[in-house]
Order: structure tokens, then C-alpha cells, then sequence
């Protein structure tokens, strides 16, 4: 077996046995709180917030260099690029009170399924329109209600080499709510653990640079084309930098 094969199996086995010191404690406080708040999950959100910033401390292997906003808006939509499984855990480190749109499908895997639907992960089922309706119904109420929602730019992973076609329903959901777009470079983690692979690519330190940009108001386009084509090439100068 590879050394870089041993060291994903460290780190894996790392990531989930935190997961596994924080989900019993977890699992009891939202059970008691469950009836009494709206949003239980945030409870998961800041102790999973914890677990990842203690993984990303504790594995030898990755390096983040993290540069945020100073002051974040009290509601937004964050736009992200997406190179590997490991940007969930990075925004997760640092966004609170959020819903995250994902097109992997936890479901097959029962348990991780109920644990991302509590913690805030929501699969998109292209084929579903219902479902999609009221997917997105759930994130006008949420930034109605001043909280937060999570978009890979490209609905899938990419290379890290060239931002691939945008997709409209982030910019979309930024016009109607009135709620601006937050852009989120992360750049690295493709490097680390590319799509499809299980082993880490080297057994070197390898760094994951994540930059947050100014925030974009939709009050300053016509329409969500105008507001996608002017996110996507600010997000491709920063990705080119």
C-alpha cells in the first residue's frame, strides 16, 4: 500500500472518530432542544465547525491559509469553486446557520444521510422538480429569516485549472431575496484529493489558499445573467492570481 494511501486512511480515520466524539453529545442536545427551536441544526453546525478546524490543526498533510471578510453581512449567498470532498469541511470551519446545496448523493449512505440533512446539507435531484421547488422555497425562508446559503458555482467539481460554466440558481435566488453573493475562491484541494480518488496525491504538505471576496449586491444588475457573467470573471482573476 502507498504511503499517501496510509496517510488518507490516517486522515479519514481521524475526521470520523471526531465525528464520532462530538455526534453522541450532539444527538442529545438536539434531541432536547428539537422542540423548542426553529433551526436545531444549528447545534450540529458549530460543533462540526469545531471538528473541522480541530481535523485541519491536527492533519500533518494540509496546510490552510484562510483570508475572510473582516465583518460577514448577516445574510447572504455564498458562491464557491469546488476541487474535492475536503470543501465541505473548509466552509463548514467558518460559515454558520447555513443551508448547503450538494448534487453528491448522501442516501445511499444512510446514516451520513441523516447526520448531513441535520447538519444542513440538502441533494439536489435534477430530476425532481418538485423536490427542487421546494428545495429553494427553504432557502428564501432562510435568508428571510437572516441566515445563509451555500453554492458550488459550477454545481460539480472541477479541475482548479479553469472555472467551468456557472450555474444560475444562486444568482437567481440573490435577485429575488435581495441578498448579496459572497465569492469563495478555494484553490489546493483538488492537489490533495482529487475527484474519484480515495489516496492523497503526495505525501508532502500541501497548502489550500481559500479567498473571500467583497460581497456583490444585486441592486447593482439588471438581471441574474448580468450578475453571474460579472461574479464568474472576478472569480476567474482571483482563480488566475
Amino acid at each position: 500500500m502507498r504511503l499517501s494511501c496510509i496517510l488518507s486512511i490516517f486522515a479519514f480515520v481521524l475526521f470520523f472518530g471526531l465525528i464520532g466524539l462530538f455526534i453522541i453529545p450532539s444527538l442529545v442536545i438536539y434531541t432536547i432542544i428539537y422542540l423548542f427551536v426553529k433551526y436545531p441544526q444549528d447545534n450540529f453546525q458549530y460543533l462540526s465547525g469545531a471538528i473541522y478546524r480541530i481535523f485541519f490543526t491536527l492533519q500533518p498533510r494540509i496546510k490552510l491559509e484562510i483570508h475572510l471578510l473582516q465583518e460577514f453581512p448577516s445574510s447572504a449567498i455564498y458562491v464557491s469553486t469546488h476541487q474535492s470532498n475536503l470543501d465541505y469541511p473548509i466552509l463548514g470551519s467558518f460559515i454558520n446557520r447555513y443551508i448547503i446545496m450538494t448534487t453528491m448523493n448522501f442516501k445511499k449512505i444512510p446514516l451520513i444521510s441523516q447526520i448531513g440533512q441535520m447538519i444542513g446539507i440538502r441533494h439536489l435531484e435534477k430530476k425532481n422538480l418538485g423536490k427542487i421547488s421546494n428545495t429553494y422555497s427553504e432557502f428564501e425562508q432562510m435568508l428571510k429569516e437572516n441566515r445563509n446559503v451555500i453554492f458550488f458555482a459550477e454545481g460539480t467539481r472541477g479541475s482548479g485549472k479553469k472555472l467551468g460554466r456557472f450555474k444560475k440558481g444562486a444568482f437567481r435566488l440573490a435577485i429575488k431575496s435581495s441578498r448579496p453573493i459572497i465569492p469563495i475562491i478555494i484553490s489546493g484541494s483538488g492537489d490533495i484529493l482529487s475527484r474519484g480518488n480515495f489516496c492523497f496525491s503526495s505525501t508532502k504538505q500541501k497548502k489550500i489558499k481559500v479567498q473571500m471576496l467583497d460581497p456583490i449586491y444585486p441592486d447593482k444588475f439588471i438581471d441574474e445573467s448580468n450578475m453571474l457573467k460579472y461574479t464568474y470573471n472576478i472569480m476567474s482573476e482571483s482563480c488566475q492570481k
